[in-house]
């Protein structure tokens, strides 16, 4: 059997580790091309002696030399955001897209070029830019394969269907660790408590984002990309089991799912054997896991944070990077106790608020690179004046 080459952005943290573990039992079945990191060259340089890749790239540029010193001489080196386009080009099977935030899109863009899956970790890059990384894996017959747990499970389940023939789909949300709390108690809601999630090992952002559901938000927009919803064919549930990882009503009224324990390996061992479905020994479920499942519908009116994300679809424009730009710094402010839990949301809010507007461009037809990248930018900035001056 030929073995599938494979390249991993992202390879020290936790979806190329996990990825990594994967291909470590499978040896036999994938070369790795290439293979990045943000920082950690020491871990890089390991990993490229265990699995031996053509390239590696490092994002910092200050640790280029050390890297370049150290690096097995037959494996060539790269460094910065040129360096990480460099490495894009090299072609491969699959290409596993974990590099968080932004940072990740010029390399994304560059990869649908050179290889035929996709498979996607990185949230943003699909809210900000969802209809140009969309069209471009369109243009080069690349299928983008979505590895996070709700998305891969809809992915699976509509997986030669037509879309033509989905009422709507469910995104199931575990309510983070404060489902249900008062306003009382979320005025006083702290960053350590805000990080522990009651179901799933993730970190530090994703756990806050869970915590205000804006990471459900953020996955109606992503949802709406990929398998061309509208707002309105995309429903939140809360399944505080984490059991059911996503639902497709069928027009026909039938109801499929996607059940399976909470973990990344299920997800990222489908898209590295996709098309084909293999054998695996990653925690199977049994009936008895699917005892005494609940599921609560939820209303946008209680989550302020999937109301503006819907309202960031219909506007269009530029409104989705500013959501997610601005929920980042958001974020970040509150995990260094600058402002509190409930003023997560309400920094996003104002930021919309204050610099939302669609231009001359729905976001279904932005082609610019550069202008996300300055909208971006500039969401940033409004939302760290916002912080700086206070309420």
């Amino acid at each position: 059997m030929k073995k599938k080459s494979i390249s991993i952005f992202g390879a020290t943290g936790s979806v190329g580790s996990s990825t990594l573990n994967l291909l470590r039992q499978r040896k036999d079945e994938f070369d790795v091309v290439a293979m990045t990191c943000n920082s950690n060259i020491d871990l890089l340089l390991e990993l490229s002696k265990e699995f031996n890749p053509k390239a590696i790239a490092v994002a910092d540029e200050n640790l280029y030399l050390d890297l370049k010193k150290r690096v097995d001489k037959n494996i060539e080196c790269f460094a910065g955001s040129e360096g990480l386009r460099e490495i894009s080009c090299y072609s491969s099977d699959i290409v596993i897209a974990s590099i968080v935030g932004l940072a990740g899109l010029e390399s994304l863009l560059d990869s649908v070029k050179n290889t035929s899956v996709i498979a996607i970790a990185n949230k943003e890059c699909i809210v900000a830019a969802g209809p140009l990384v969309v069209s471009q894996a369109k243009k080069h017959n690349c299928q983008i394969i979505p590895i996070d747990s709700e998305h891969n499970a809809i992915f699976q389940i509509l997986d030669g269907k037509s879309i033509k023939d989905v009422e709507k789909i469910y995104l199931t949300a575990s309510g983070g660790p404060f489902y249900k709390f008062s306003h009382s108690q979320l005025k006083k809601v702290t960053p350590a408590q805000a990080v522990k999630h009651p179901v799933w090992s993730m970190g530090k952002k994703i756990s806050v984002d869970s915590a205000t559901l804006m990471n459900k938000g953020l996955e109606i927009i992503e949802a709406h990309h990929l398998f061309g919803l509208d707002n309105n064919r995309i429903e939140v549930i809360v399944h505080r089991q984490s059991i059911i990882h996503g639902l497709a009503l069928m027009k026909n009224g039938a109801l499929l799912g996607y059940f399976g324990k909470p973990s990344m390996l299920n997800p990222i061992d489908h898209a590295l054997a996709w098309p084909l479905c293999k054998d695996n020994n990653i925690d199977p479920i049994t009936i008895e896991d699917l005892n005494n499942l609940t599921v609560e519908s939820v209303s946008d009116d209680d989550y302020r944070s999937l109301f503006l994300s819907r309202f960031a679809i219909e506007k269009g424009g530029f409104y989705p990077v500013y959501l997610s730009a601005s929920n980042e710094i958001a974020v970040n402010a509150f995990l260094k106790n600058k402002i509190m839990f409930l003023d997560i949301i309400r920094v996003v809010e104002k930021v919309i608020d204050e610099i939302g507007h669609s231009g001359n461009k729905s976001l279904e037809t932005m082609a610019s690179l550069q202008e996300i990248i300055m909208a971006d930018g500039e969401a940033r900035i409004k939302a760290s004046e916002i912080i700086k001056l206070g309420f």
